[in-house]
């Protein structure tokens, strides 16, 4: 009994904050510039670039 009283109360915890939370709204908006970011090489074209090697984007 005390097992399924706890998981109706993670579901109800869990539909509640799903409720909360709104629309999801990720990444850059249209429009908008990107910022330069930070990357490190893993594979790609051949471009002289060593695999490993971090890079920075703008």
């Amino acid at each position: 009994m005390r097992t399924l009283t706890s998981m109706a109360l993670a579901i109800g915890v869990l539909g509640a904050s799903v409720a909360l939370a709104g629309d999801l709204e990720s990444g850059i908006p249209v429009g908008k510039r990107v910022p330069a970011f930070q990357v490190v090489k893993c594979g790609g074209a051949d471009d002289g670039v060593k695999e490993g090697q971090q890079l920075c984007y703008r």
